[in-house]
């Protein structure tokens, strides 16, 4: 009898420390506060960077004064002359014209893509009629639900653009616009949402474009 009560005592004495070590454990969620996981921790960042932020400060809707939002109509016109280049950015070596968009607006601290594509799905949808159209507002040109080229308008019936069949940026009256390859106007977006309370532009609601390629 003996010899079968020691290996049930030892087996008993193992089970109680055992329990006494998962009782020791603090669950999640009482007493002292449990370490996030990394993966839990990362995946409120975005949605925390953004309630830190508020407005998007250099994306789409961005705020500028009227004289500010005009401002990009010298900035573009400043490029005029500038060579064409496929994916250029930097007019030193070329611009293409989501590039040319990308400069221009970086200069008053806007951020956008380089693409035509990304830019088509971004700010307000506004009427293709240049009476609607403000000085900043993007036109989009492509063949069905593609879009290859965007320009910038601005103002008195002028749209500013990096085209490649002139292999320069310039400038052209919208209604004797006819773009190379068959392109057609696709539409217009606003990426601005003006502070003055006399330009009356407001904030359209963000919609959605259509677009398979970039520039």
């Amino acid at each position: 009898m003996t010899r079968l009560r020691l290996p049930f005592l030892a087996l008993a004495t193992f089970a109680a420390a055992t329990l006494a070590d998962a009782q020791s454990v603090t669950p999640a969620g009482t007493g002292s506060k449990a370490t996030p996981s990394k993966s839990a921790t990362k995946s409120k960042l975005p949605l925390q960077g953004l309630e830190e932020r508020g407005s998007n400060p250099k994306g789409p809707f961005a705020k500028l004064s009227s004289e500010q939002r005009d401002s990009i109509g010298e900035a573009a016109r400043q490029l005029l002359g500038t060579r064409y280049k496929w994916a250029g950015t930097n007019p030193a070596k070329g611009l293409d014209c989501s590039g040319f968009v990308k400069f221009v607006f970086a200069k008053l601290g806007i951020d956008l893509p380089h693409s035509s594509r990304e830019l088509a799905t971004m700010g307000g949808n506004i009427s293709k009629d240049t009476s609607d159209m403000r000085p900043g507002d993007l036109m989009f040109f492509g063949k069905g639900k593609r879009i290859s080229h965007v320009g910038i308008y601005v103002g008195d019936g002028i749209m500013i653009h990096a085209s490649s069949s002139n292999k320069s940026v310039v400038e052209t009256p919208v209604v004797k616009y006819r773009p190379a390859g068959g392109l057609q106007w696709k539409g217009v977006r606003r990426m601005i949402d003006t502070t003055s309370t006399s330009g009356g532009d407001g904030n359209p609601g963000p919609g959605a474009g259509n677009g398979a390629n970039p520039r």
